[in-house]
């Protein structure tokens, strides 16, 4: 325990000779896909609709993943699994997860999802025919 007692932090001096290491100082292995989400742009609706086709579309994608896609349960929550990773059918807020979008760089995955966000209007059309096995 530290309480009291003058001990340093263990990567302070790495830090205050520049040695420190950090994530972006980390050079990327080759291949590495990038993950990017689509958001609501509406706080509170229903999914009705949810057409990827100009996402899956885009230069650089390998995927678009709607909820029922995704190959583990939708739920990030530590304990009473009640946070989904992407919207099950119904916005709760502004800036909510809809789709995820896996491309071979960063801006392209980044692109890709206001291909996804425009297509959705103030009322959220977002879930059924454009989500599923069989994408890219």
């Amino acid at each position: 325990m530290s309480v009291a007692k003058p001990l340093p932090h263990d990567a302070a001096k790495l830090h205050v000779t520049g040695k420190a290491r950090y994530v972006d100082d980390v050079p990327l292995p080759r291949d590495t896909l990038h993950l990017a989400f689509g958001l609501s742009t509406i706080a509170k609706g229903r999914i009705t609709k949810m057409d990827l086709s100009q996402v899956h579309d885009s230069p650089g994608v390998v995927a678009g993943l709607c909820a029922e896609d995704l190959p583990f349960t939708n739920d990030v929550s530590p304990s009473i699994h009640d946070e989904p990773l992407l919207s099950d059918g119904t916005v709760h807020c502004r800036g909510q997860p809809l789709f995820l979008v896996v491309a071979r760089s960063h801006r392209a995955a980044r692109v890709a999802t206001r291909k996804g966000s425009d297509r959705l209007g103030r009322r959220a059309r977002a879930a059924d025919s454009g989500c599923g096995a069989g994408r890219r």
